[in-house]
């Protein structure tokens, strides 16, 4: 007499290739996230570093305008001193001339800061160029292949639903019911046999009275484990 958990059994070996199967395909976007996530990495430091430098031009810029009024200042103040008409007065644009000229001199040791902060910038900037376009050029082929992989599940998953239709229809409609219920909530097997060796679940792995060892035996029976709730069954 076939046993009624026979079909079952097969059924379940399906679903576990299905799960597999099913798993696979929804790892497949976490993975393109997680390529897509390295390129994003070097566009945002690139990004950093193009606003960095973009600051500190205008910085130079400024130090630059500075310097420029400071020196027109410095003539101004010379063409004045040739129409002073004391010594006090020709002192004081001297005076005047040395303060702007030190203006002058903080200035241009400042740009000559933001001058070498500006090239490693662009240094910075050339280099995460670089690493940006190599990355793009290589996640465009891994996620081509992703893309391929994931065409190929899906024309295999719906074979196996249709493999795995044609099967369920073999099973006790009661019986299918229950197995269903439990492969939900397991998440992986739902029939387990009792272990030959020391009459444990062979899902829970759990030490079983012996009244369901027994159960077991009977094929008219159908019992679960009192442990994880799984279907067992015992060929022995």
């Amino acid at each position: 007499m076939t046993h009624p958990l026979e079909a079952i059994v097969a059924l379940q070996k399906k679903d576990l290739r299905l799960i597999r199967l099913l798993r696979e395909v929804q790892d497949i976007p976490k993975r393109k996230d997680d390529i897509e996530q390295q390129v994003n990495g070097f566009k945002r430091k690139l990004e950093e570093t193009s606003e960095q430098r973009k600051k500190i031009e205008v910085k130079i810029n400024e130090l630059e305008n500075e310097t420029s009024l400071a020196n027109d200042r410095i003539t101004k103040y010379k063409q004045q001193q040739m129409d002073a008409d004391t010594n006090e007065q020709y002192r004081a644009f001297v005076k005047e001339i040395g303060t702007v000229e030190e203006e002058i001199k903080e200035f241009e040791e400042q740009e000559i800061n933001f001058l070498e902060k500006l090239e490693d910038l662009k240094k910075s900037e050339h280099k995460y160029n670089n690493h940006l376009s190599e990355a793009q050029e290589s996640i465009s082929d891994e996620l081509k292949e992703l893309d391929e992989r994931n065409n190929e599940l899906n024309e295999r998953l719906e074979q196996m639903k249709a493999d795995r239709k044609l099967s369920a229809e073999k099973c006790d409609p009661l019986i299918l019911k229950k197995y269903v219920r439990i492969l939900q909530n397991k998440k992986d097997i739902a029939v387990v046999q009792v272990s030959d060796t020391n009459n444990c679940c062979g899902g829970c792995h759990m030490q079983l009275p012996p009244q369901i060892i027994n159960d077991a035996k009977n094929i008219n029976k159908i019992v679960n484990c009192n442990f994880c709730g799984r279907i067992v069954y015992n060929s022995g």
